[in-house]
């Protein structure tokens, strides 16, 4: 079954006790498991993070967490709430930016991005740490 709502909460978790850092792992997958709302990864600097729908349901989520699913103490972070916005048409002002000698001028408009840049953007079929001229040739395409 598919769902069309995105995590949009995220709290990071770790256990009180740094030894029962396997319990909270396994707790995290089986949590992931038990709701499908729920994503639980771990980021690149080792954090491990529980991402909901809402902040009732991440509140949910984290007692399920330590109750039934790791059965350990756990300490969580604040909630953090991504925020996200998109152009959905041509701005109707034209931009302006100088370089740092004054001698060169950018003028942008802003207009939406195409499905199909943005599903391979989704996809991590482009990612902005790509060799930069190899980016530019993706994106001038």
């Amino acid at each position: 079954m598919k769902y069309s709502v995105s995590p949009v909460v995220r709290v990071a978790v770790a256990p009180k006790n740094p030894t029962d850092l396997p319990k909270l792992i396994d707790g995290l997958k089986n949590l992931a498991k038990a709701d499908p709302l729920v994503q639980c990864y771990t980021e690149e600097t080792g954090e491990h993070i529980v991402a909901g729908c809402g902040e009732l349901h991440i509140e949910i989520c984290m007692k399920e967490l330590e109750k039934e699913h790791a059965q350990i103490p756990i300490i969580q972070s604040e909630p953090v709430v991504t925020y996200k916005e998109t152009v959905i048409q041509d701005s109707s002002q034209v931009c302006l930016a100088k370089s740092a000698n004054k001698h060169n001028r950018l003028y942008c408009v802003a207009s939406p991005l195409s499905e199909e840049l943005v599903t391979a953007i989704e996809n991590k079929d482009i990612n902005p740490r790509d060799d930069a001229k190899e980016l530019g040739k993706t994106l001038s395409e």
